[in-house]
């Protein structure tokens, strides 16, 4: 909808008071902890902490603990505090806990780089899993699975068998198989939208939720592991439906295994930047947005 001139400048007003707002906000956040230090908020005659920075800078009184406690876990690191100070207190939230000395550049970049969903999920999903060496990885690992009462029952009563693991291994494969037999054919062409035949087909294959290892996120994308570019082709054996978290760690090359199953996907630490997706996703980057 088009806007009057006069509703332009409104717009533009609103928008420079928020950002000077969230700036505003930076710098109190950073002051917060010499505040709480030297008691600031008590000299000036304020009941607590909480009633001085509601009163003076709008902080709710989970943003004071929020933000007293990530100060304090990286008050010993000056490449995250930088990152505080242009980007705000959430953007380092995620990594708060895990960022050492040693690791304060890294995690800063990082930090710098992904909006903090995406770091949020690329730490959570790394540290239960991929960044655990494989000696101290569980052997086996729980399921959990939703099922009518007395289909539960008959796979509890199956589980007792000695060779469950390995018959039901099978019945996953031909399931596998089945599936991707009903696949569409891929399709060759300097079009880049995805044809809705294996739109719908990729989509459905994992219910429209994202294809990530135990994401339940619903997928808002369909991503190219071979990266179209690169080919040019719609294949729905190497197409899969993701969340705007996973994709945007994809495009990062920050997916172990890419081209393989979905469920031998992991987290990767670093990229690998002598893949040519890695030139291919450094170039999409620089025409999308950073939010």
């Amino acid at each position: 909808m088009k806007l009057t001139e006069q509703e332009n400048r409104i717009h533009e007003q609103f928008t420079e008071y928020g950002r000077n707002a969230k700036e505003w906000l930076r710098k109190c956040q950073m002051l917060l902890p010499l505040v709480v230090k030297y008691e600031v908020w008590k000299k000036k005659g304020f009941l607590s902490i909480y009633e001085y920075a509601a009163k003076l800078a709008g902080m709710s009184h989970s943003g004071v603990d929020e933000t007293l406690w990530v100060m304090r876990k990286i008050e010993d690191k000056p490449a995250l505090m930088a990152v505080v100070e242009r980007k705000g207190i959430q953007s380092v939230k995620p990594v708060a806990n895990i960022a050492t000395l040693e690791t304060q550049e890294y995690w800063a970049q990082n930090a710098m780089k992904m909006p903090q969903k995406v770091l949020r999920t690329f730490v959570r999903e790394g540290r239960s899993d991929s960044w655990v060496a494989p000696s101290s990885q569980p052997d086996e690992l729980d399921v959990t699975v939703r099922l009518k009462p007395d289909l539960a029952r008959r796979l509890e009563q199956l589980k007792k068998h000695a060779d469950f693991e390995e018959h039901f291994g099978q019945l996953l494969a031909a399931l596998e198989k089945r599936l991707e037999g009903t696949s569409p054919e891929p399709v060759k062409t300097a079009s880049r939208p995805v044809p809705a035949a294996i739109s719908r087909f990729v989509y459905a294959r994992t219910s429209w939720l994202c294809a990530f290892p135990k994401c339940l996120k619903r997928a808002t994308s369909l991503h190219h592991t071979q990266r179209w570019a690169l080919e040019k082709v719609h294949d729905p054996s190497r197409l899969h439906a993701v969340c705007t978290e996973h994709e945007r760690l994809a495009h990062r090359g920050l997916i172990e295994n890419e081209e393989g199953p979905p469920h031998t996907w992991r987290i990767r630490r670093e990229p690998d930047r002598n893949d040519a997706k890695f030139y291919i996703d450094t170039l999409v980057s620089l025409y999308r947005p950073s939010g």
